[in-house]
């Protein structure tokens, strides 16, 4: 479904190697100000609102809501809920992978056209969050998370998200997504099917399911 995007605010805190935060033009097709700021979320995040959406002004937000990096996210899931308190406005969420995806086939990164292609980024130890796009060139429609030892599976072309810890063990294309999305601000007005409402409550998802989390026990770190 097609939104009005016009003056809407961009915030981008999923990516382990810096910040974005923009503001499209009244025509939601281009950026009126877009700053990157490669600081950690907790000060790079509000130093490049301060560029590019003083105040937290604008027709509505932006909001990736991953996977990528949980304290990030949810530093810049906070901030809109505080904005939403001083004035409610629509807050569309989309997700890393799935952006990536777009923005490498409108760049013609993917090398064959519509060849297959993954993109691909660190999630737990000895995990990968994968999107995989067919031999048509179409993204799926979720996201896997995969373990190491099944990447062997993933198609000749893959690019590879910034990474924080883990060196990714094949060969693999490493791409910013914030530049890319720099170049590319009519990627959402093009492609709505990327964004959904998530209401007034933003936040983090960082799996491909909810069940597959093991969450810190303190029998499984005490000796026997």
């Amino acid at each position: 479904m097609k939104r009005d995007l016009g003056d809407f605010v961009l915030l981008d805190a999923s990516c382990p190697q810096g910040v974005a935060a923009g503001t499209l033009d009244a025509t939601g097709r281009a950026w009126k100000c877009f700053e990157i700021d490669r600081r950690p979320a907790l000060e790079g995040l509000f130093a490049a609102v301060a560029s590019a959406a003083p105040g937290f002004g604008g027709n509505g937000f932006l909001f990736c809501e991953g996977p990528g990096s949980i304290l990030g996210i949810r530093i810049a899931a906070m901030a809109i809920r505080a904005a939403a308190v001083l004035r409610e406005r629509p807050v569309l969420a989309f997700q890393s992978l799935s952006l990536a995806a777009r923005l490498i086939l409108r760049a013609g990164l993917n090398a064959g056209g519509n060849a297959p292609f993954a993109v691909v980024a660190e999630s737990r130890m000895n995990c990968w969050n994968v999107l995989a796009a067919d031999e048509n060139g179409v993204p799926a429609e979720h996201f896997l998370e995969l373990k190491t030892e099944e990447l062997s599976a993933l198609p000749e072309q893959v690019f590879v998200l910034p990474q924080r810890r883990a060196v990714f063990p094949l060969a693999g294309t490493p791409i910013d997504p914030l530049e890319l999305l720099r170049a590319d601000p009519a990627v959402f007005a093009d492609c709505p099917e990327l964004l959904r409402d998530c209401g007034a409550l933003p936040d983090a998802i960082n799996t491909a399911s909810a069940a597959t989390y093991a969450k810190w026990t303190p029998g499984r770190h005490r000796g026997a």
